[in-house]
């Protein structure tokens, strides 16, 4: 059976406690960052099938992958794991790709392996009065789909097929990749551009105070 029919309107749910954060950034970089800071302390945004449940559908608009709520509800543990190993992959292939290092082979064999699961295809949905549309079809279950269509998103992203411009937020204790490509941004969000500019300030002020006393 393939997967091929558009998603409904969003269905209201429970939102799991400890969702991460939506930046509004690209597929591949959106769901790297699920892995996020709280309290100093990173949690994983991917931790159960719930939470992987609320980040697709959170995120839907950003999937030419239909996904549909009875899809949604059954995302289970294995599901989860899978999405975790491919998330863990895309972080590591991410800053690599950043820092000029070169990349962990296994990484590499993950995102391709996944990229193929399921031999997705364009296929063209134009409703009457509505403009044409492409949905993602795949033989693979909507969850599996899913995880082809980001990384899929993550090779055009490292292959410099796309425009988006993939950095490291520079904010302390920040660990969000974002789009510096769009609207010259030097930060992932206005509250980690508030920070860094606090502890440059801070430091500025230490060093002040610490040039300016006498020696004992």
């Amino acid at each position: 059976m393939s997967s091929c029919h558009p998603a409904p309107a969003t269905t209201p749910t429970t939102t799991p406690e400890g969702v991460p954060p939506l930046n509004g950034e690209p597929l591949a970089l959106e769901f790297a960052n699920t892995v996020f800071p709280m309290r100093g302390v990173l949690q994983d945004g991917f931790r159960t099938p719930e939470h992987v449940s609320w980040w697709l559908r959170s995120c839907r608009h950003l999937f030419t992958t239909p996904l549909r709520e009875p899809d949604l509800a059954a995302v289970d543990e294995t599901d989860a794991h899978c999405f975790v190993l491919l998330r863990d992959s895309a972080r590591r292939l991410i800053d690599a790709h950043i820092q000029g290092h070169d990349p962990e082979r296994w990484d590499i064999a993950q995102v391709n392996r996944v990229s193929a699961l399921g031999r997705p295809w364009p296929s063209l949905l134009w409703e009457a009065g509505r403009r044409p549309a492409a949905l993602h079809c795949s033989t693979a279950p909507p969850a599996v789909a899913a995880q082809t269509e980001i990384a899929q998103a993550l090779i055009e992203l490292l292959a410099g097929i796309t425009d988006v411009r993939p950095t490291a937020c520079p904010a302390p204790g920040c660990v969000f990749f974002f789009d510096a490509g769009r609207a010259r941004r030097q930060w992932c969000s206005q509250g980690c551009g508030n920070r860094a500019r606090a502890a440059r300030h801070y430091a500025r002020h230490q060093s002040g105070s610490t040039s300016g006393q006498s020696p004992i």
